[in-house]
This record gives structure tokens, sequence and C-alpha cells, in this order.
């Protein structure tokens, strides 16, 4: 059922639209399938992650680009309530909902196969201080380099996510679910539970410059 922040909005009005443009999926082919999942990414999920994945909002995240598995255990999660963070419950659960497993794998490889957006400039410091944390890590705050996950230029690696390009304000938040447990991640709760708010930031500017 869709949240109570959802309902009577002109957000359930697309995502009733979202279940009809979905139908019956499970016995269309690969290529039916993915022409659903235009169709709902160009209908629906463009208006909070704009044309192709590439939003303008710090709300939500660029999704272009990034890896086909995230996106897809993503919307899983979201699927199954998995994923307890405030903005997931407010803008996420009612949509994909909706979504029928296919459906799931066709929006996934449609976002994986966008171009992604260009980098944002950062604050220099700051950008310069996340440039560290990033590659190397600080063993004096038990900080492994994030490099070793999401890649040397952070465009992701399978389960792990695409950061570059990403609004360093929705790394943040995000950032903060995961230390505070309301975004289940077992491999950062561990990695990022010494970072203060100030590393943070400075990793987020990082990655949303690249």
């Amino acid at each position: 059922m869709m949240n109570a922040r959802l309902r009577n909005t002109p957000l359930a009005a697309l995502a009733i639209g979202m279940l009809l443009l979905g139908g019956s999926v499970r016995a269309q082919d690969k290529a039916a399938i993915d022409d659903t999942a235009k169709k709902i990414a160009a209908s629906v999920c463009v208006s909070c992650h704009g044309p192709s994945g590439i939003g303008t909002s710090p709300v939500f995240p660029r999704l272009a680009g990034q890896s086909e598995i995230y996106l897809g255990a993503q919307l899983r999660a979201f699927k199954n309530k998995v994923r307890g963070e405030q903005d997931a419950h407010d803008y996420m659960w009612g949509m994909a909902t909706l979504l029928e497993e296919p459906v799931i794998d066709g929006l996934a490889r449609y976002y994986a196969a966008q171009k992604p957006g260009a980098g944002i400039a950062g604050e220099p410091k700051l950008v310069a201080r996340g440039k560290v944390l990033f590659e190397k890590g600080d063993t004096s705050q038990d900080i492994m380099a994030c490099s070793q996950c999401h890649g040397p230029g952070a465009e992701g690696n399978g389960i792990f996510p695409r950061l570059a390009g990403q609004r360093a304000a929705y790394v943040v938040r995000q950032m903060d679910a995961i230390q505070k447990r309301t975004r289940v991640s077992p491999v950062m709760h561990g990695v990022i539970k010494e970072m203060d708010l100030d590393t943070v930031k400075a990793v987020a500017e990082y990655v949303q410059s690249l």
C-alpha cells in the first residue's frame, strides 16, 4: 500500500500510471521489458531523478551510469522495505512496491547504460582533503581507502555503487543514515563508524567533483 505522504499527491498519480505501464510483464521478452522500463523511467522516475537519471536535486541520487547490480539491489530493498531511512520511506517505498521483478531488472539495465553526468566543482580545500581520504584512507582514524571498494575513480564496482558525480549533499545524508543504522549497509557500518562530519563532507565534495 502507498505510504501516507504519497497518497493524494501528484506522485500518487504517477505511481498509478507506473502500474498501468508495467502491467503483467512476467511473460514478456527482454526487449519488451526494457521498453516498459524505459517508459517508466521517462514518465515516472524523471520527476525526481531527472532526464536519463541526471537530476539536479540534492535530495535524489543521480542514477545514470550507476552499477546495474547495485541499482537492482536497491530497488528490491525499497520494494521489500529493507531500506529504512526517511527518504526511502517517503519517496521510494510506494513506488517500488508496484514494480514487478523483470521491470526492476529493466530499470537497472536502462540507468546503467546511460552516460553519467559531469562532476560538480566543490570547495577546493575540501576536495583536496577528500581526494586523499578516498584514495589512501586515514589510519589515524581507522578509515580505509574508499577506492578499495568503489574503484579508483569512484566509478563503482559491482554491488559497490558509483559515487563519481553524485551530489555531495546526497552522499552526506546517506552516510549519516548508514552511521545511524537507519540504512542497513553491513560493509559500510564498519568502514565509516569513526568518520566525523567534516571528514564525511570532504569525501562527499571530492566524489561530487569527479
